[in-house]
């Protein structure tokens, strides 16, 4: 039987900073004749007295954690998923950005074992890919396998230079035809206390030879998320599973050679020859340069910026510069659309925006097939479909299937 684990409550309560007194008071606890409000959280806490469902509910949305996050074996830390370059230099570190992080990893591990289970339920062969190679083979090699089995194709990725989101929507779709879960998140349900920056993480991968999963950062631009899905894929090929950040030249050497695999696939080295006069630009039209290139290919400046680099047809010192003024320019787009959405909400424009269509697109269409079929078949419950899927068990139903209750009522 799954049962809570009190060490993981006073972790939230902990990774929210708020004092026992405080979090009994926000939890609307009461004081009683035969304990004092702080006494029964302390009781929940010990673990001499188990919360109610609801009380556990209004847990996770003062902590601003997800329900699972309770019931794990241990409470969320430093986790040992390979290389971790989270390389962008910061003054103090986010520590409850990390913290949220190591969340989002357990509850996704979750999932993916769940996912696991049912797909062996189903006699699903392991996939082959999976650790199928080593960085001995080399970058060229690894691309070309990748690109094959996926039934890559650049032209047609590239057919929409305006519509990165087509570019990343059909890179997307090849990925996932060969049983690659890959799925979008940036916060733990709670978008406007838990989203997880760029900076943090631009993606993870969690290599399982039935279920191998691959998390996009959905704040992220979508030419970056195309870049970031193929270097998460490498990892899969690799066996190793990893967060990535920011594209950076100190990245390990597992890192750099994930980005030659993904950039080797979005950007033939030949291509680089356009560029290969940069030195004698200024800073302003070298950036310029780069940005139209990048922009015609659905690509992302950084990674453009970081194969030139690569391949000295930019200096060590314009390297850094560009790196350093994409990440003002995402603070500041950022920003923007941040004070866009205040302005909108106060003149009565903002758009609601459908919360179940977002989680489904950021599910994506394989993990959601497998669950209405895992339903439908009794393989899978509501509670553990509410695990899986993010939503409340009462609604799994309604979630999985929103055209046919449409047609009902």
């Amino acid at each position: 039987m799954v049962t809570i684990n009190p060490r993981n409550l006073r972790w939230a309560r902990n990774a929210a900073k708020l004092s026992i007194a405080d979090a009994a008071k926000k939890l609307g606890l009461t004081s009683s004749s035969k304990s004092t409000s702080v006494e029964k959280l302390q009781s929940i806490e010990s673990g001499s007295r188990l919360p109610t469902q609801p009380q556990l509910s209004k847990m996770a949305n003062v902590y601003r954690v997800p329900v699972v996050a309770f019931y794990l074996d241990s409470e969320p830390r430093k986790s040992d998923l390979g290389e971790d370059y989270r390389t962008i230099p910061q003054k103090t570190e986010d520590t409850v950005a990390n913290a949220h992080l190591e969340i989002l990893l357990s509850n996704v591990k979750a999932r993916q074992s769940i996912t696991r289970d049912l797909l062996e339920d189903e006699d699903a062969e392991p996939l082959q890919f999976v650790s199928s190679a080593s960085t001995r083979m080399g970058v060229e090699r690894i691309a070309n396998n990748i690109v094959q089995t996926i039934g890559f194709n650049l032209e047609q990725y590239r057919r929409r230079p305006s519509q990165p989101e087509y570019a990343f929507k059909y890179l997307r779709s090849r990925i996932q035809s060969i049983g690659i879960f890959v799925l979008l998140m940036s916060d733990l349900g709670h978008p406007q206390t838990t989203t997880i920056p760029v900076s943090v993480f631009r993606g993870f991968a969690l290599a399982d030879d039935f279920a191998p999963y691959i998390v996009i950062n959905r704040k992220d631009d979508k030419r970056a998320q195309s870049f970031t899905a193929l270097h998460e894929v490498a990892h899969l090929w690799l066996g190793k599973s990893g967060i990535t950040g920011m594209i950076d030249e100190s990245s390990s050497s597992l890192e750099q050679f994930c980005n030659r695999v993904a950039g080797n696939i979005l950007l033939p080295p030949h291509e680089l020859s356009e560029l290969s006069m940069l030195r004698k630009d200024s800073f302003e039209t070298a950036f310029e340069r780069i940005t139209k290139f990048a922009n015609s290919r659905n690509l992302s400046k950084a990674m453009v910026a970081y194969n030139l680099k690569l391949e000295e047809h930019i200096s060590q010192y314009t390297w850094r510069q560009i790196h350093e003024r994409l990440l003002l320019d995402h603070a500041a787009r950022e920003q923007l659309e941040k004070e866009q959405r205040e302005l909108d909400k106060a003149l009565g424009k903002s758009t609601p925006i459908d919360a179940n269509r977002v989680r489904r697109n950021s599910l994506g269409e394989p993990l959601l097939n497998l669950a209405r079929r895992a339903v439908a078949s009794g393989s899978l419950t509501p509670t553990r479909a509410s695990t899986l899927l993010g939503v409340n068990p009462r609604k799994v139903r309604t979630f999985l299937h929103p055209k046919r209750l449409r047609r009902e009522t």
